[in-house]
């Protein structure tokens, strides 16, 4: 009886965290976000109660919203200092125009951009399609960095 009870416990343990593991406003948490990464290898850098710090190509942010609706994947990348804000801020009017999966902010500092786009989770996505979005947002990422052509992202 024992032997039997064993595999069951470790293929619902699988099931309750695997790919196809939904991810909703009733049940999403940054722990769970945590896990979720973890399971697809990537190098978890820092959490807190709101956040998770991983490490992909770039170290992304991957905020929750407070109402638990969506997640939120940013980047904030410093900036050369010498471009004029002129320059800065055509800069991001290319980018979104150009790469409309995200969007891009500029710090009030003037210190860095920020590189957002959002995963909405509040009518239920799957582990596996939460991490495709992550890679879509990787793409986008690079695509960015292709428009930066005067190279004002350090």
């Amino acid at each position: 009886m024992m032997v039997l009870f064993l595999p069951l416990i470790c293929l619902t343990l699988q099931a309750q965290n695997g790919p196809n593991d939904i991810i909703s406003k009733d049940n999403v948490s940054v722990s769970k976000i945590k896990t979720i990464l973890e399971n697809a290898f990537y190098e978890i850098q820092e959490t807190e109660s709101t956040y998770v710090r991983f490490k992909d190509v770039f170290s992304i942010y991957a905020d929750l919203d407070k109402d638990n609706r969506y997640v939120t994947l940013s980047v904030n990348w410093p900036i050369n200092e010498n471009f004029s804000l002129q320059d800065r801020f055509n800069l991001l009017n290319r980018i979104g125009k150009d790469v409309l999966v995200v969007t891009p902010y500029y710090n009030a500092a003037g210190t860095s951009i920020i590189v957002k786009t959002t995963i909405w989770i509040e009518g239920g996505i799957t582990a596996r399609n939460f991490i495709l979005s992550e890679k879509i947002f990787v793409k986008a990422l690079n695509l960015v960095l292709d428009k930066d052509e005067l190279k004002i992202i350090k």
